[in-house]
């Protein structure tokens, strides 16, 4: 096996807790904007319309199009007043011609009723009185039923039982109705809040989250139009480890394993604990680390015996960046919030592929307001609304606003699955039949190695002669660029454009490329590595919207 990857030093010992805390502080005090760049925040002026189709459809189905308006720090405008006229690409589709929309009318509206005729990928068109353009997502239009569908979801976002604002009924009404989201879950801290003493958020988890979050996870899930999971976050204090977010399938079946717990204070002792639980109560449950390489909160994949069975997927991207790879090494989205990235290797997930690691990835926000599928804190500094401290409370989703703090806009999952139910969405996370991106983009991607796509046959194939490698990208702006990586290098460059004004022609990129050489995989040391070579997709758009795609393995023959 041939060693491909990144050259490695040793990992030195962090801080105190007590450092990372003043240098918290310090964070904020040198990102604190003036009165004058947060009273701008108080102006209320038109900037953007969403328009949410489902993504995958067929010819003649009954559809119904989100449109919501939005100001320019992403709230949403009700004091608009005009008429957009309507387009689509597919000259068969059956929408309406004009939307108006008035002072006193919900700045969210639906189109219902209307239908495309043509298969391949369509969109929808939004011109303003002024010419300004808008697109929605892409749809791919089928002649009959695909065999799955392709969902949306924010998976992880947090609420006033621990650091965030809201309540998670808000939350679940504003992914639904607001950002047309198929599946939603929360994952407050087990024993971390900020503004909670550790051991105190532990028994506000144990005594009323998990009796009264199953009562509202349970009461917003409708199978076949929203799916609601249950789930909490695994939180480690600073330097003492990353966190992971724990999902059950059923949430009747949910249990509290925190990491303040002897029996369940490290990531092997969960991952057994869950094993455990699991075989005692015939139901599912998986983990998920989240930002792995946040220097704050770091995940080492190096340092654990990491179950890539109980954790099939690392969530490579949220609001506080990807944790695909150093910048060093050409991370378009490096993580800058809270401390910044790790400086050692073992943190990212192009590590654990080296590493020989079976994951896929997957986005989410890791907003701590109730506003999945749409985060706003990477904005310019703001104050939030008195409403909104009125109706949510105070909690990060409200503080972040006020300060630069180096974030991204959320990240989205987008699931692979037959039916929107909470059982074929949780074989969507099992099987790695998802991928990431970034907010709001409902950026489609279909990847495969020789027509194996990412989740089929555990996303892998035997590499007994060339591989065929295939991508179709339709994008919500132009394709800047789709880059084909294999075991953590660049492998394949297909250049767009970085023009925004460019055509819709422009949002479409697909290649078929042939990889003829032996199967060499990676070695991370002299003892451990992948065999296979790793293979998956990053695309970049003009407008800064990210995916990210895969893995597939290729395993020699």
């Amino acid at each position: 096996m041939a060693a491909v990857g990144r050259s490695h030093v040793s990992r030195t010992e962090g801080p105190t807790v007590l450092t990372k805390a003043l240098e918290s502080v310090k964070v904020f005090a040198a990102n604190t904007p003036s009165l004058r760049d947060l009273a701008r925040g108080r102006r209320r002026v038109f900037d953007d319309v969403e328009c949410v189709l489902p993504s995958r459809v067929t010819t003649d189905e009954s559809l119904s199009a989100t449109v919501s308006l939005w100001d320019e720090y992403l709230r949403l405008l009700g004091e608009y007043s005009g008429t957009f006229t309507l387009g689509s690409t597919d000259p068969e589709a059956t929408f309406p011609d004009r939307l108006a929309v008035g002072l006193d009318d919900d700045p969210v509206q639906q189109l219902r009723g209307g239908e495309f005729g043509t298969p391949g990928i369509q969109y929808l068109t939004l011109t303003d009185g002024d010419g300004r353009r808008f697109v929605s997502n892409p749809v791919q239009v089928f002649d009959s039923e695909p065999q799955n569908r392709l969902y949306w979801g924010d998976i992880h976002l947090h609420s006033q039982y621990s650091d965030g604002a809201g309540t998670m009924t808000k939350g679940f009404e504003f992914g639904r109705d607001v950002m047309d989201l198929d599946v939603v879950a929360y994952a407050d801290h087990d024993t971390m809040g900020f503004f909670i003493p550790p051991k105190l958020q532990q028994r506000r988890m144990r005594r009323r989250y998990f009796d009264e979050v199953r009562e509202v996870t349970e009461a917003n899930h409708d199978p076949g139009e929203f799916v609601t999971l249950f789930a909490y976050e695994w939180t480690k204090q600073p330097n003492m480890g990353g966190h992971i977010n724990v999902y059950f399938e059923e949430p009747q079946d949910a249990e509290l394993f925190d990491s303040l717990d002897p029996e369940t204070n490290r990531y092997e002792k969960l991952w057994r604990a869950l094993r455990e639980w699991r075989e005692r109560n015939e139901s599912d449950v998986l983990t998920i680390p989240h930002h792995p390489a946040e220097a704050m909160y770091p995940f080492d994949f190096s340092a654990v015996d990491y179950d890539d069975e109980l954790a099939p997927l690392v969530e490579v991207y949220s609001q506080w960046g990807s944790s695909e790879m150093p910048r060093a090494e050409g991370n378009p989205r490096p993580v800058e919030m809270g401390q910044g990235e790790m400086g050692d290797p073992g943190h990212y997930v192009q590590d654990a592929h080296e590493l020989g690691y079976r994951v896929g990835v997957m986005g989410s926000s890791d907003f701590h307001a109730p506003r999945p599928g749409r985060s706003h804190i990477h904005l310019p500094p703001h104050f939030p609304s008195f409403a909104d401290i009125w109706q949510d409370g105070v909690g990060w989703g409200h503080i972040w606003r006020i300060w630069e703090e180096g974030s991204y806009p959320g990240g989205l999952t987008g699931f692979f699955a037959p039916e929107l139910t909470r059982e074929a969405v949780f074989e969507s996370l099992r099987s790695r039949s998802v991928y990431a991106t970034s907010q709001p983009h409902r950026i489609l991607v279909q990847f495969s190695v020789d027509g194996t796509a990412v989740g089929d046959d555990d996303s892998t194939v035997t590499a007994d002669g060339p591989r065929e490698i295939s991508y179709r990208v339709a994008g919500t702006a132009p394709i800047d660029r789709v880059t084909v990586v294999k075991n953590n290098e660049n492998w394949h460059l297909d250049h767009g454009t970085s023009d925004l004004g460019a055509g819709l022609s422009t949002y479409t990129r697909s290649g078929d490329v042939t990889d003829d050489t032996p199967v060499t995989g990676m070695a991370w040391d002299e003892e451990r590595g992948s065999a296979a070579d790793v293979y998956y997709l990053r695309v970049e758009q003009a407008d800064d919207g990210m995916a990210w795609v895969g893995p597939i393995w290729a395993e020699p023959a």
